[in-house]
C-alpha cells in the first residue's frame, strides 16, 4: 500500500526560503546520537479541507548510520492515518528540519504578537519586558509597520508559545536567548540585530 505522505527534502526548501527555514548546523547534525529528538516535516499526499500541506513532528533516534537515521515518532498525527505515535520512522539527514537542543528556552513560555505579524508569519521587531509570571516570556512581537491606533485594540494581538513563533521565524532563537531587550530584523545581515 503506498503511504499517504513523503518526508521533504528541507535541504532544498532552506535555499528557497533561508529566513523562515532554518536548518540545523553539520555541526548540530554530527553531533546527533541515539535518544536525541529532530523534526521532520510529513507531506500529505492528500489534500484538506483546511489546506494543511504536511505535518511537523517530532522522531527520537534509535540508530544513525551514517546519513540514514532510524527512530521513533514521538507525536500523535493529526492527519496522516497510516501513522501512529511510536512507530519506526527511518530517514535520511535531508529530511531533518531541526534539533531539540537542551539549550533552547522554555518553548512553551508564552509571547503577546500582534495579529499581523502572524498573517504574515513574520517578525520584524520584538521587545522584551518584565514576564507577569511564569509562563510568561516577557516578549513582544511585531510585524513592524502597526500604528499605535492598531496597537491599542486588544484585538490586534494573541497570545502564542516562543516554539509557535519559532515554526516561522526560526532565527528568532538567537534573540530569544540574547540578554538585549529590543531586536529588529536586518535584511542586509539576514539577522536579527539587538538594538
Amino acid at each position: 500500500m503506498e503511504k499517504s505522505y513523503y518526508l521533504e527534502d528541507v535541504t532544498a526548501s532552506a535555499r528557497l526560503n533561508p529566513r523562515h527555514f532554518l536548518m540545523p548546523s553539520n555541526e548540530e547534525l554530527n553531533n546527533l546520537k541515539a535518544g536525541d529528538k529532530v523534526r521532520l516535516f510529513f507531506v500529505f499526499n492528500f489534500e484538506t479541507e483546511d489546506g494543511c500541506r504536511a505535518e511537523r513532528m517530532w522522531i527520537e533516534l534509535s540508530e544513525i548510520n551514517g546519513t540514514q537515521f532510524t527512530g521513533y515518532l514521538t507525536n500523535k498525527p493529526l492527519y496522516i492515518k497510516d501513522l501512529s505515535a511510536g512507530d519506526l520512522i527511518t530517514f535520511e539527514r535531508k529530511h531533518i528540519a531541526s534539533v531539540l537542543l537542551p539549550h533552547w528556552p522554555d518553548a512553551t513560555k508564552k509571547a503577546i504578537i500582534t495579529q499581523r505579524a502572524l498573517e504574515m508569519r513574520a517578525v520584524n521587531w520584538l521587545v522584551r519586558e518584565e514576564p507577569f509570571n511564569e509562563t510568561d516570556s516577557g516578549w513582544q512581537l511585531f510585524y513592524g509597520d502597526e500604528d499605535d491606533t492598531y496597537l491599542e485594540d486588544a484585538d490586534n494581538a494573541a497570545i502564542v508559545s516562543l516554539e509557535e513563533v519559532l515554526d516561522f521565524e526560526p532565527l528568532l532563537e538567537e534573540a530569544f536567548q540574547g540578554s538585549h531587550g529590543a531586536y529588529e530584523w536586518d535584511a542586509a545581515t539576514g539577522k536579527f540585530a539587538a538594538v
